[in-house]
C-alpha cells in the first residue's frame, strides 16, 4: 500500500475536529447589497472586509442531479441574504487532518470577500479563486480565512465548494454512457464557479480579466487540470499550483490521473457491493447519500479520471504538447514536503518508521523493481532516521522533481515563475513526533490564510519575521498579473534552475541548487513522470 494510502487507513479519525472558519453568522455591520445575474445579494461587513457567503452558484446536485454536470441556478428577485457560509460537500473523515465528517450533498456554494477601501478606490481588484486541497475527498472553501488576501492583497477573494469523493470524481459505465460530460464531476464545478465569477465578479468590484485560481495539495493538481481542461477556456488568466505537480506522474502512483477504464472497474465494483446491478443509473442515484458514503472509502480515486472531453489526454502529455489553456503559472512545492505524510502514522500509531520498515515502505510506495534503486539512492547513513529519509524520497518524487519537469514542459509556452517554501520554522499543528517536521506540506498556508491549522484544535500564530515572509507571499499571490514587471523574481529557466525561495529572514531568488538538492536527476531517470 503506499504513503499516501497508509495514510488515509490509518489516519482516517486522527485530528478530525476542525472549526471551521465563518461557520455561522458573521457579526455583521451594515447590510452590502450587490446584485447579480442570478438575483440581489445583502453581504455584510467588519471593520474593512466585506463579505457575501453562501453564494450559490449552481444548482443543488441532488436527486436526479447527482453524478450530473452542474446546472444553472434558478434565479431569485428577493433579496438574499448572504452572511453565512453553506454546507461542505458530503465527506467522511478520512483525511481527518483536514476536515470533519459530514457535509450535504447540496454543497455548491462560494463566498466572496474584500476590503472595502480598496473597492473604493476606484480601480477593479485582481481577482483570486481558492480551490481547496484534502485528495478530492474532504474540506470546503471556508476553511481558509480570505482576510489576509482582501485587505494586505486588495484582491477579491473567492472561495468555493466542489463534489467531493465518489460524488465529485466517479466513473461508472452506466453513468458514463449517458451522453453527458462525467466522471470528473468536481472539475466540472470548479468549471461553474469560474464561469459565475466571470460573470458576477465585477459587481464585487473585481475584474473579470485578472482573475488568478490557486489551490494546495490536491487543489492544486485541479489547478494544473483546469490549465489542461478545453472546458475552462477563458474563464482565467492566472494558476498558483501550490504541491500540485502530482499531476505529472503516471498510474498506479499515488496522485497520478486515473485512465478511465481503470476508473470505471472501480465504479462499477461499487455498484455492485450496494445492489445496484439492474438499472445501475437509476439506482445509484436514488441510494441515500449515507450510504455511499459508508461504502466509498475503498473506492476512492484521490485524483482526476483521463475521461476524454474534461481532462482529454495525460497533463503531462498536454503540457508538452502546448494543449493548454495559455496561463501565467505560479508553481512550486515545500522544502520538506513529505515529513508531514510519514508523521500521520506515526502519530496515530504511536510508532515511528524502523530501519527494518524503510524497505517494506519503499517497496510499497515505488515498487519490487524501483525500491532498492531508491534504497541506493536515499541510504539510511546519510540520515538521522529512517523517517527522515523516505520523507526525502517521497517529497523528491512526489513534488518537488515532478514540479520541475512540469516547468520544464511548459516554460517556453507560457510565463512560469517557480519557488520553493523553505521556512523550516513554520509552525506546526500537528503533535510532536520523534523528527523535525520542517517546511512540511501545507505548513506554508499559514503565510497565506491567518491561522490555518488543519484539523487540530491548536492556535497557529506567526512571529514577527514569519509575518514578514507572509506579508511579502501574499503581496507576490494576489498580484500575479504584476510579477512580470517584478524584476526580483525572474521567469523560470532550466538553465538556470532559478527558484524564488520563501524562507527567513524574507524571499529570495536561489539559483541552480534546486535540482541538485532533490535528486532530481536520479527522479528523471525513473521514468515515473
Amino acid at each position: 500500500m503506499p504513503l499516501m494510502m497508509t495514510v488515509r487507513h490509518t489516519v482516517a479519525a486522527a485530528l478530525a475536529s476542525l472549526s471551521l472558519l465563518g461557520a455561522g453568522p458573521v457579526d455583521a455591520q451594515p447590510a452590502l447589497d450587490v446584485t447579480t445575474a442570478q438575483g440581489p445579494l445583502s453581504g455584510v461587513a467588519t471593520d474593512d472586509l466585506q463579505s457575501w457567503l453562501g453564494i450559490p452558484f449552481a444548482a443543488p446536485p441532488v436527486g436526479a442531479l447527482r453524478w450530473q454536470p452542474p446546472r444553472p441556478m434558478k434565479a431569485w428577485t428577493a433579496v438574499r441574504k448572504a452572511n453565512t457560509v453553506a454546507s461542505s460537500c458530503a465527506q467522511n473523515a478520512d483525511l481527518g487532518v483536514f476536515a470533519r465528517a459530514g457535509g450535504s450533498e447540496d454543497c455548491l456554494y462560494l463566498n466572496v470577500y474584500r476590503s472595502a477601501s480598496a473597492a473604493h478606490a476606484g480601480r477593479k481588484l485582481p481577482v483570486f479563486v481558492w480551490i481547496h486541497g484534502g485528495a478530492m475527498q474532504v474540506g470546503q472553501g471556508a476553511d481558509y480565512d480570505a482576510t489576509k488576501l482582501a485587505l494586505r492583497g486588495k484582491a477579491v477573494v473567492v472561495t468555493l465548494n466542489y463534489r467531493l469523493g465518489v460524488f465529485g470524481f466517479f466513473a461508472q459505465k452506466a453513468l458514463d454512457s449517458e451522453g453527458h460530460p462525467s466522471g470528473n464531476y468536481g472539475l466540472l464545478d470548479q468549471q461553474a464557479a469560474l464561469r459565475w465569477i466571470r460573470q458576477n465578479i465585477a459587481a464585487f468590484g473585481g475584474d473579470p480579466a485578472n482573475v488568478t485560481i490557486a489551490g494546495e495539495s490536491s487543489g492544486g493538481n485541479s489547478v494544473m487540470l483546469q490549465i489542461a481542461s478545453p472546458l475552462a477556456a477563458g474563464t482565467f488568466q492566472h494558476a498558483i499550483a501550490m504541491s500540485g505537480a502530482g499531476v505529472m506522474t503516471r498510474h498506479p502512483a499515488f496522485g497520478a490521473p486515473r485512465p478511465l477504464p481503470i476508473a470505471q472497474a472501480l465504479g462499477d465494483r461499487l455498484a455492485k457491493e450496494v445492489g445496484c446491478v439492474a438499472d445501475t443509473a437509476a439506482c445509484l442515484r436514488a441510494l441515500p447519500a449515507k450510504r455511499l458514503l459508508d461504502t466509498q472509502t475503498d473506492y476512492l480515486l484521490n485524483e482526476a479520471i483521463i475521461d476524454g472531453t474534461i481532462v482529454p489526454m495525460h497533463p503531462s502529455d498536454a503540457y508538452r504538447t502546448g494543449r493548454i489553456n495559455p496561463v501565467t503559472l505560479v508553481n512550486g512545492n515545500t522544502r520538506d514536503e513529505a515529513r508531514f505524510f510519514v508523521a500521520l502514522p506515526e502519530l496515530a500509531s504511536g510508532k515511528a518508521m524502523s530501519a527494518a520498515d524503510y524497505p517494506v515502505w519503499l517497496e510499497r510506495q515505488y515498487g519490487a523493481a524501483l525500491a532498492p534503486r531508491v534504497a541506493r539512492e536515499y541510504p539510511l547513513t546519510r540520515y538521522d532516521s529512517a523517517s527522515e529519509a523516505f520523507a526525502a524520497a517521497a517529497t523528491d518524487s512526489m513534488f518537488a522533481c515532478t514540479g520541475l519537469a512540469l516547468n520544464r514542459a511548459l516554460a517556453d509556452r507560457i510565463p512560469v515563475y517557480a519557488y520553493e517554501f523553505s521556512d523550516g520554522t513554520a509552525p506546526t499543528y500537528v503533535g510532536p513526533t520523534t523528527f523535525p517536521l520542517l517546511a512540511s506540506h501545507t505548513y506554508e498556508l499559514a503565510y497565506i490564510f491567518p491561522g490555518f491549522r488543519g484539523g487540530a484544535d491548536v492556535t497557529v500564530k506567526l512571529n514577527p519575521l514569519q509575518e514578514k515572509l507572509s506579508d511579502q507571499m501574499v503581496d507576490y499571490f494576489a498580484h500575479v498579473s504584476d510579477l512580470a514587471s517584478r524584476p526580483e523574481w525572474r521567469r523560470f529557466d532550466a538553465k538556470s534552475d532559478e527558484v524564488m525561495t520563501f524562507k527567513l529572514p524574507g524571499a529570495e531568488m536561489v539559483s541552480g541548487r534546486f535540482a541538485a538538492f532533490h535528486r532530481c536527476g536520479f527522479w528523471d531517470r525513473t521514468n515515473t513522470y
